[in-house]
C-alpha cells in the first residue's frame, strides 16, 4: 500500500512521527499540512478515506519520513563512502571538533551558548552560500510559541538566535518558491529527513526540493518537548497568564542562562536552566524518548552546548565563558566554518569531544527501549557498544559524566 494511509498507519498511529513537516513539503499535490497542535502532526487535506485514490502510486511522504527508518546508513554511504564503526556509534563520522564563541558581543549575548548556529547562518547569507536559512524564533502574536522562519536577513537570524526547547515543524518551509538555496538548522530527526530526501532518485518530483539544500547544521538533542511543557513553566510554575507574556526566552542572561518571561506590565520572572530539564521530562513524545540519536552524524556540521555538564553547572550555580561544541563532518561544513573564522566572526579552539550529559541520557534511554522490545522504535544507525547495565534517566542525571570531564577552559 502507498499514499498517506501508509504514513498514518505505520508512523502517525504508532506515535513515531517526528513532527518535522517534510512530508507536507514533499507532497507533489500539496495534500498534507501540519495541524499546529501542541505536538504538530501531518493531516490530509481532504477525505482520508479517499487518500489511496488521490495519492495513486505516490509514496514520497513515507519515503522521506525519518520517524522509523532514519535512513542514516544509506546517507552515510552517500556522504562518506562508508558507514560508521562501532566506536563511532554515538558520535558519527567527523573531520574535526572545536569549541567556538561568537566574536560579536551582541550575538554572544543573544545566543544560548557560543552562538555557533547564528554565526554560521550569518556567514552563509553574507557569503552567498544560501539565499535563506531555516531557523526557529518566536511567534510574533504569541511570543511563548516557537515558530520556524526562512530567514533571509542577518537581523532575522540574530533575532532568532538561541535554542528553542520545543518541537517545532520547520521543513514544510522548503515549499517556499522564493529561494533557490536554503540552509537548514535543525534537530537530528529533521536532518535525517533531509538526507532521505537527498537519497531519492533525481527523476522524482522531490528533486526540486533536494536541489535547494545548501547545507545542514544540526543541534545535539537529548529529546525535544511539546509546547505544553513551555506553557506549563509559564502558567503552573511561574503563575503567569499566557495572554500576559510579552517576551519569553529559554536561556537568558549569564551562561548557562535562565528561563525568562517578561510580562506586558514589564515584570520579569526567571527559572534556572536545570528546572527546565526537570519539568520538561513530563512533556515528551514517544518518538523523542525512543530516538536513537543525539546527533544524526549526517549533517555538514553538528553543534551542541559547550559545557557537556550543563545541567550540573546550572544546578550548582557554576558559570563559564559561553561556548559551543562544533563537530565538522563534511567539506561543505569545513568551508562554512573556515569562512566564519576568516571573517573574524568566531573565536575557535581545537577540542577533543568525549561525552555530553544529553548524549549519555539518549544512549541509556534508547538502550532501555531496545531492551524492552515491546513496541516499534526508530532504527539505530549501527551496533551499540557492549555494556553491562542500563541506567535510568534519573540515574544518568544524578551521576552525570564527571564533574570536570570535558568542561571548556575558563570555567569557574
Amino acid at each position: 500500500m502507498t499514499s498517506f494511509i501508509t504514513l498514518k498507519e505505520e508512523i502517525i498511529d504508532l506515535s513515531l512521527c517526528a513532527s518535522c513537516g517534510l512530508c507536507a513539503a514533499v507532497c507533489p499535490q500539496g495534500l498534507l499540512a501540519m495541524n499546529g497542535d501542541s505536538v504538530s502532526l501531518p493531516v490530509f487535506q481532504g477525505l482520508e478515506s479517499q487518500a489511496a485514490d488521490t495519492c495513486g502510486s505516490c509514496n514520497l511522504c513515507s519515503e522521506v519520513c525519518p520517524g522509523y527508518d532514519t535512513g542514516v546508513m544509506e546517507s552515510e554511504r552517500r556522504i562518506f563512502g562508508r558507514n560508521r564503526s562501532e566506536l563511532e556509534r554515538w558520535t558519527g563520522i567527523y573531520l574535526s571538533t572545536h569549541q567556538l564563541s561568537a566574536a560579536d558581543p551582541e550575538i554572544l549575548g543573544r545566543a544560548a551558548a557560543g552562538g555557533a548556529g547564528t554565526i554560521l547562518a550569518v556567514t552563509a547569507l553574507e557569503e552567498k552560500l544560501a539565499d535563506a536559512v531555516i531557523v526557529v524564533g518566536r511567534d510574533e502574536e504569541r511570543p511563548w510559541v516557537p515558530k520556524a522562519y526562512l530567514a533571509d536577513s542577518v537581523d532575522r537570524i540574530i533575532e532568532c538566535a538561541q535554542t528553542s526547547y520545543c518541537i517545532t515543524p520547520n521543513l514544510d518551509l522548503l515549499q517556499d518558491g522564493r529561494y533557490d538555496k536554503i540552509g537548514i538548522i535543525g534537530v537530528p530527526c529533521q536532518i535525517q529527513g533531509i538526507n532521505k530526501l537527498l537519497n531519492l532518485p533525481e527523476h522524482l518530483p522531490s528533486s526540486v526540493l533536494a536541489d535547494k539544500i545548501a547545507f545542514t547544521i544540526e543541534l545535539g538533542c537529548a529529546s525535544n518537548t511539546s509546547l505544553g511543557g513551555t506553557e506549563h513553566l509559564i502558567t503552573e510554575i511561574l503563575g503567569i497568564e499566557l495572554a500576559d507574556v510579552a517576551v519569553m526566552r529559554y536561556r537568558e542572561g549569564q551562561y548557562p542562562g535562565q528561563f525568562m518571561v517578561r510580562t506586558r506590565q514589564g515584570q520579569e520572572y526567571y527559572l534556572p536552566f536545570y528546572r527546565l530539564v526537570e519539568e520538561f521530562k513530563k512533556f515528551k513524545t514517544f518518538r523523542c524518548l525512543a530516538c536513537p540519536d543525539w546527533w544524526s552524524g549526517i549533517a555538514d556540521i553538528s553543534i551542541s552546548d559547550g559545557d557537556p555538564n550543563i545541567f550540573d553547572s546550572s544546578r550548582e550555580g557554576i558559570s563559564a565563558k559561553a561556548s559551543s561544541t562544533v563537530m565538522v563532518r563534511t567539506k561543505t561544513g569545513a568551508r562554512l566554518l573556515e569562512l566564519a573564522v576568516r571573517r573574524n566572526a568566531a573565536k575557535l579552539v581545537d577540542y577533543t569531544f568525549d561525552n555530553n550529559l544529553g548524549l549519555e541520557r539518549k544512549r541509556q534511554r534508547y538502550r532501555s527501549y531496545a531492551a524492552m522490545g515491546d513496541r516499534r522504535i526508530p532504527l539505530a544507525p549501527g551496533r551499540d557498544m557492549d555494556y553491562s547495565q542500563i541506567l535510568s534517566d534519573d540515574e544518568v542525571i544524578r551521576i552525570g559524566i564527571g564533574s570536570k570531564q570535558g568542561r571548556p577552559a575558563g570555567q569557574m
